[in-house]
């Protein structure tokens, strides 16, 4: 495993921050072993930016266009 640069590494607050989940649901999908990977150091939580950008990556929802959408009626 490489040890990675300490500002790859996101706060709870900087992760509510960049998906607009709340400090709350984050502890809450951590009590529940779901959401979006985390670090435990001690006491502190820490998010790795990558897994942050790939859980935003996922919730992605595809769009076709305005032509496309009339061709298929």
């Amino acid at each position: 495993m490489a040890l990675q640069k300490p500002n790859s590494l996101l706060s709870v607050e900087q992760v509510a921050d960049l998906t607009g989940l709340s400090t709350e649901t984050l502890a809450q999908w951590r009590s529940q072993k779901r959401g979006i990977p985390y670090l435990k150091i001690g006491r502190c939580v820490r998010y790795d930016a990558q897994d942050v950008q790939s859980y935003l990556a996922g919730c992605r929802v595809s769009v076709s266009d305005e032509n496309e959408r009339r061709q298929n009626r």
